[in-house]
């Protein structure tokens, strides 16, 4: 049994469809089971935080996808993401999984003010203390991050941006992502302790690159507006982040702009296949 923390987030959501594909036998964890599309899934409604039901749901898996939780209202988004990572590291202990898969991201390896960089290390290192196999997935940037302005885009004809016009910056598909951590869960032939994959897509973007996809997907002029870094906190804030997760969100903005959030082995990476025109022409749909 395959135990999926995250089951409809837009990794997870993905993963899930693509093991239930294969025939792969998959228990969803999610914190609202309503929000769970396919009801014909074995699946558990469970609070990260409360460890007595974590390690419940995790009892008779043989393999278990991780991750840390991104909370925009979260007044200590590093020290939830300790408790989270404990809880994981007793639920495995206590019910003998065998395997773990993690998702991380690239710049896991850099120690220091990542933000939400520092989330993935934090995983990684609890994880570390394990004795089982652990398999570290580390992606680029989300193609879909850029989905949240897409209505913007369309309605007003601008990009909002926190980087700089022409920073060029690795980007990848969640769609890929998934496929790729479903094909890491079922592979059973490894001898490896401790994995890790760095992924990206096939080329950098900047942001203008977007801007200008958005142009042919929208069919309208698009440029970018960039946000000055004394106005990061302030229009997080305005979209419902906490002070904290604001800061831990710049933070890690930050560390890719200095160029922290860089491959720790850039010979060994993966180029996943989507590019940015095709994975925005397919959002811009009713289905997507």
């Amino acid at each position: 049994m395959n135990i999926i923390v995250g089951a409809t987030g837009q990794v997870g959501s993905y993963l899930i469809q693509e093991l239930k594909q294969q025939n792969v036998p998959v228990r969803a964890l999610v914190r609202n089971l309503q929000k769970l599309s396919d009801k014909t899934i074995e699946s558990r409604e469970v609070d990260l935080f409360n460890v007595e039901k974590l390690v419940e749901a995790f009892q008779g898996g043989t393999t278990a996808f991780v991750l840390t939780p991104e909370n925009p209202v979260s007044n200590d988004i590093i020290g939830e993401t300790k408790h989270i990572v404990q809880n994981y590291k007793t639920a495995i202990q206590a019910t003998g999984i065998k395997k773990v898969v993690a998702l991380s991201c690239i710049g896991a390896h850099i120690k220091g003010d990542t933000g939400n960089i520092l989330m993935s290390r934090i995983l990684e290192q609890g994880l570390d203390e394990l004795s089982i196999e652990r398999v570290y997935i580390r992606p680029s940037y989300y193609f879909s991050n850029w989905l949240a302005y897409m209505e913007t885009a369309d309605q007003h004809g601008v990009l909002p941006t926190f980087f700089s016009e022409e920073l060029q910056i690795e980007m990848h598909s969640p769609i890929d992502l998934a496929k790729f951590i479903a094909k890491v869960i079922i592979d059973t032939s490894s001898s490896e302790k401790r994995k890790i994959y760095e992924l990206t897509g096939q080329e950098k973007y900047t942001s203008r690159d977007v801007a200008d996809v958005f142009s042919k997907v929208l069919n309208r002029d698009v440029t970018v507006q960039p946000i000055e870094k004394d106005k990061w906190q302030d229009t997080l804030l305005s979209v419902g982040f906490t002070v904290n997760a604001a800061r831990n969100l710049a933070d890690m903005t930050q560390a890719v702009i200095d160029n922290l959030a860089v491959p720790e082995y850039p010979n060994d990476i993966i180029k996943l296949p989507t590019t940015l025109t095709d994975y925005l022409k397919a959002c811009y749909t009713p289905s997507c």
